[in-house]
């Protein structure tokens, strides 16, 4: 019967700079004979699509008065980036240490300690593109296959909105649309917020101040949310690590996503003046801004009038997790990054000893076979 591996983590989500400590369990009905055991952390960001290449017209034939033209067939083009974040290895058990060379039988837990550098980003997943972190186990058998167990965490951002700078001040814009005899007619609209920055489930409060010279009157106002992932990937077999890229080779992509969005009726007519207020919430769980090398998720504020794109205004917002104006008392871990960005991969990781590893217990029946990963929507992967 094959042992059996399970790995728990002490927390459900862990933030930049925290400690991830948990046990790994192997349930054996017999000992197993091995030369290592090793407890990994694994942090990394992806990107990945295809695309149809474009048809190519291909000249063929030396002389120019026989030259014969044809079509290249469509190809597929795959785009990867692929940059490493996080990188800790820990060897609860070793060979050199038990001359048995055996992992005696029953249930043997051994704990983990790994410590998260302040500026990794958080967890994500995309249409494109994903930031995950994973604890995975590597049992070195001799003539046998190695044993492989793995399970993911979520890794919580940490930004304080009080130390971006300017957060705090009002934003405005403007905008207007000619109309007449020679532009004579005009709409002038002018929209502020009292800050640029939010947390998720904060209102966003619009302040819209309408213009109206022309003939005819305006009822109708629309203000979004609008969220942008920007994705970057080098083609395939470019010969380009990931840290290196080359834009002869590299693609981009953008999904936008409407988040949130209110609309108002009202009425200033003609050769009048008006101050209309609406309120955008934003959505409670929401992804805060990040940006890495090839994953990028930012915000904005969208305001239009009579659905007219003359008449529209647009704000960038930064979604945080610590509010504008509290401060972060002293539970909080450390000094946190205002932004998210890395740069380069942060592999010079803190790993703590792990803890002595507990004395079996026996146990008077087999333990079912491991059973597959399995990955819920939460992005934990079971084993």
């Amino acid at each position: 019967m094959e042992p059996t591996f399970s790995i728990d983590f002490d927390d459900q989500y862990y933030v930049p700079g925290n400690c991830v400590r948990g046990s790994l369990t192997i349930r054996n009905q017999s000992a197993i004979h091995a030369l290592s055991l090793k407890i990994c952390i694994h942090g990394e960001i992806q990107t990945y699509w295809t695309q149809l290449e474009k048809k190519r017209h291909l000249k063929s034939g030396h002389p120019v008065s026989h030259c014969h033209h044809h079509t290249k067939p469509p190809e597929n083009k795959t785009f990867k980036s692929h940059i490493n974040i996080l990188e800790g290895v820990s060897q609860p058990w070793s060979s050199i240490d038990n001359p048995s060379n055996r992992i005696p039988i029953g249930v043997n837990i051994f704990p983990f300690v790994f410590q998260l550098p302040f500026s990794c980003p958080p967890s994500f997943e995309g249409t494109h593109g994903c930031v995950r972190y994973t604890v995975h186990v590597e049992l070195n058998r001799p003539w046998r296959l190695d044993v492989e167990a793995r399970r993911a965490f979520t890794v919580l951002p940490i930004i304080d909105l009080t130390a971006i700078p300017k957060i705090r001040n009002p934003v405005m814009d403007h905008a207007c649309k000619h109309s007449g005899f020679l532009g004579s007619k005009e709409v002038k609209i002018k929209v502020q917020l009292p800050k640029s920055g939010f947390i998720p489930g904060e209102f966003i409060p619009i302040a819209i101040s309408i213009h109206n010279h022309t003939k005819k009157p305006l009822y109708y106002l629309k203000a979004q949310l609008i969220q942008h992932v920007h994705y970057q990937a080098q083609q395939e077999n470019s010969h380009f690590n990931s840290d290196e890229h080359c834009h002869k080779h590299c693609d981009h992509k953008t999904a936008e996503t409407k988040m949130s969005e209110v609309e108002k009726s009202f009425e200033v007519n003609c050769c009048s003046e008006g101050i209309i207020q609406v309120a955008l919430v934003l959505p409670n769980p929401l992804i805060p801004s990040f940006k890495t090398n090839i994953i990028e998720v930012d915000y904005c504020v969208t305001v239009e009038v009579e659905k007219d794109k003359k008449l529209r205004v647009e704000f960038p917002i930064t979604v945080g997790t610590n509010p504008v104006g509290h401060v972060m008392g002293r539970a909080d871990i450390g000094n946190r990054l205002t932004a998210l960005s890395v740069t380069q991969p942060d592999l010079n990781l803190l790993i703590e000893p792990p803890p002595e590893y507990q004395d079996r217990v026996e146990v008077t029946m087999a333990s079912a076979p491991p059973p597959e990963y399995d990955e819920n929507s939460n992005g934990i992967t079971n084993v």
